[in-house]
């Protein structure tokens, strides 16, 4: 128990002060898929930073988005809607701010030709579990196609993949 104990302080040292740390298992929705992949997140000063790791994922752009709840079962429908807390039109959040889209619309991501893909983000005004726009506790869903950024959710198809999104560090 001694150890366990230091253990965990020794990681919450290392650290900032403050930064909540957390991860999402994305795995795909349908039996058989090959996508599987983690997605980090970590409070930072500005924002959310996110880094996103998948491969197995059919190549070409895939709509990429925090839904609502931390559920995948159901090929990834008990997730929800898109994140939506501050109640705004669908859209592309690193783009087009907060102010005009959904916290969770990370837009598109883009699969190689041999299944992998991978980005790093900073979602701004976002944090992982303190404040009014908070991603703890919800899904991290990967659509069939590319987000078109259409209302109200982007014709990006069905669910492939999904992970929910639990805390990690402090």
């Amino acid at each position: 128990m001694k150890e366990w104990i230091f253990a965990l302080c020794a990681f919450s040292a290392a650290l900032p002060a403050g930064a909540a740390t957390g991860a999402a298992k994305i795995l795909g929705t349908a039996e058989g898929s090959p996508i599987r992949g983690t997605v980090s997140f970590e409070d930072a000063r500005g924002g959310l930073k996110v880094s996103v790791r998948l491969q197995g994922v059919p190549p070409g752009e895939h709509g990429f988005h925090i839904h609502e709840f931390g559920n995948c079962e159901d090929s990834g429908k008990a997730a929800g809607s898109h994140y939506n807390p501050m109640k705004k039109p669908h859209g592309h959040a690193l783009r087009d701010g907060l102010k005009r889209a959904h916290v969770g619309d990370f837009g598109n991501i883009t699969a190689a030709a041999d299944g992998t893909a991978s980005a790093d983000l900073l979602l701004p005004k976002v944090a992982l579990s303190a404040g009014a726009r908070t991603v703890a506790g919800r899904a991290v869903v990967l659509h069939e196609k590319a987000d078109d950024f259409s209302q109200p959710a982007g014709n990006a198809g069905g669910r492939i993949a999904c992970g929910a999104i639990v805390l990690i560090g402090p």
